[in-house]
């Protein structure tokens, strides 16, 4: 499980892929997104690009910027 807090843009989006990537041995990835406050298309590509090699689930109430964007992309179903 990896928990995000904060903002995500392509200036910190690298402190995300090298927590996922710490957990590469595992089938299920649980990404908490419950705490983010902004993210860009560069966190959902992360999402995506994390989901082409294990499960990826994601926690929380998803915030309301986060799910538009996932609305807007058909990337919804990543969440709960």
């Amino acid at each position: 499980m990896v928990v995000c807090s904060g903002e995500f843009d392509t200036d910190t989006i690298g402190v995300l892929r090298e927590d996922c990537d710490e957990d590469a041995p595992a089938d299920l990835l649980v990404v908490d997104v419950a705490r983010v406050a902004f993210a860009d298309s560069s966190f959902l590509s992360a999402l995506v690009r994390l989901g082409n090699t294990r499960s990826v689930f994601l926690q929380g109430p998803l915030p309301h910027h986060l799910r538009r964007v996932m609305e807007l992309t058909r990337a919804l179903a990543l969440s709960p």
